[in-house]
């Protein structure tokens, strides 16, 4: 399934498909922007089906309904909601429009790539673990984030060789990213999700 956000500073296409079998996609994603910041969430429900939804999604909810927050607390928000759940990872970025500044955490193996219009490709560290409603101790980074910059945030469903880095950045657009990334997908037994987003 392929989605659209159309927002006034960043445009980002989405693409997510459940594994062989399933009807339903264990991963749940999150974007929005407002006058002062762009936010991004990635999650992946352990496991497949149902149960890895419920927990990706109520992770989701909890960065959803706490938004204006800084990433540590969505963070620490995401982890209390996987208490009697099977857990999940999770990756949540937040871009200040205003200092170009964002910031990001990650828990377990969701992938963010950035890439910045000076040709520096960054991959910020997610850190070992998953989110279980156990006390979680986070780690948030700071990333000058430019005007023109790009990204790529996907699950470990997706799999994107070094070599294919250096042609996402010259593309101009997200639809042109998007388009031939998931033209290159090869084939996997597992969820996916994909979202690639610039900046206007």
């Amino acid at each position: 399934m392929i989605h659209h956000h159309e927002f006034e500073k960043l445009t980002v296409a989405a693409y997510q498909k459940p594994k062989a079998g399933n009807q339903m996609c264990g991963d749940s994603y999150y974007v929005a922007e407002t006058s002062d910041y762009f936010i991004c969430a990635v999650a992946d429900g352990l496991g497949s089906g149902d149960m890895a939804k419920d927990s990706s999604l109520a992770a989701i909810n909890a960065v959803k309904e706490h938004q204006d927050e800084d990433v540590e607390s969505l963070m620490n928000r995401a982890n209390e909601e996987m208490r009697g759940k099977r857990g999940c990872v999770l990756s949540v970025f937040k871009l200040d429009l205003n200092t170009r500044q964002l910031e990001y955490s990650g828990i377990g193996n969701i992938n963010l790539i950035i890439y910045r219009p000076d040709g520096k490709i960054l991959r910020p560290i997610s850190y070992s673990g998953y989110l279980s409603g156990k006390l979680q101790k986070v780690k948030v980074q700071t990333i000058d984030y430019p005007s023109g910059s790009s990204f790529v945030a996907y699950s470990d469903g997706v799999q994107i060789s070094s070599k294919n880095y250096s042609m996402i950045a010259r593309f101009d657009s997200v639809h042109e990213s998007f388009q031939h990334l998931t033209d290159t997908l090869p084939s996997t037994n597992d969820d996916i999700t994909l979202l690639v987003g610039k900046t206007v």
